[in-house]
């Protein structure tokens, strides 16, 4: 009895994050979220934007990689570290001209998105969701959920998703889907 369950549970955690990153792959919508933060004037030009609140689609972009993450999230903190590196090699790179990095704290006042902002010394912009708003238009994701977003006009579509510690091939990942895209 108990060798099957172990079996059954060895084959899940292999496959299950191949089979999770792979459906989430799918194109599909992305909600046009509205975005309001603390420290946007700071930001404002990285995302072409005049003021906050404005919508998710009139981020001046290409591409998004979105960070949905929590200050509570002991996974979300040690991947801090790895973000801020991408947020550097996008802007050094080719990428800069067509990708910009952001972060949904879900859940997050904006005390709690201005500490974990300090803390982290995070370069990118992160924006609030004290109500829960943005986590319940997303479905409700786990801390961290990665996106990567293709903007144009007033769509978003999801090309990547992954939840849980971010992948250390990301860079990659997300240069083969923008000059593939």
């Amino acid at each position: 009895m108990r060798t099957p369950l172990l079996t059954t549970m060895a084959l899940l955690m292999l496959y299950a994050p191949v089979a999770a990153t792979a459906l989430a792959q799918q194109p599909r919508p992305f909600p046009d979220l509205t975005l309001n933060g603390t420290r946007l004037s700071e930001q404002a030009a990285y995302l072409g934007v005049a003021d906050a609140p404005f919508r998710l689609t009139q981020i001046k972009a290409e591409y998004l990689f979105i960070e949905a993450y929590s200050l509570y999230c002991p996974a979300c903190q040690r991947d801090a570290p790895a973000l801020n590196e991408l947020h550097r090699r996008i802007e050094t790179t080719e990428l800069g001209a067509r990708v910009r990095l952001i972060g949904l704290g879900l859940g997050n006042t904006s005390a709690e998105t201005d500490h974990y902002r300090d803390k982290y010394a995070v370069p990118f912009p992160l924006f609030e969701d004290g109500e829960y708003q943005i986590h319940r238009e997303l479905g409700e994701p786990v801390a961290p959920t990665y996106y990567i977003v293709r903007l144009e006009g007033a769509a978003a579509t999801i090309l990547y998703e992954r939840e849980g510690p971010l992948e250390a091939d990301i860079f990659d990942t997300l240069t083969r889907l923008v000059q593939g895209g």
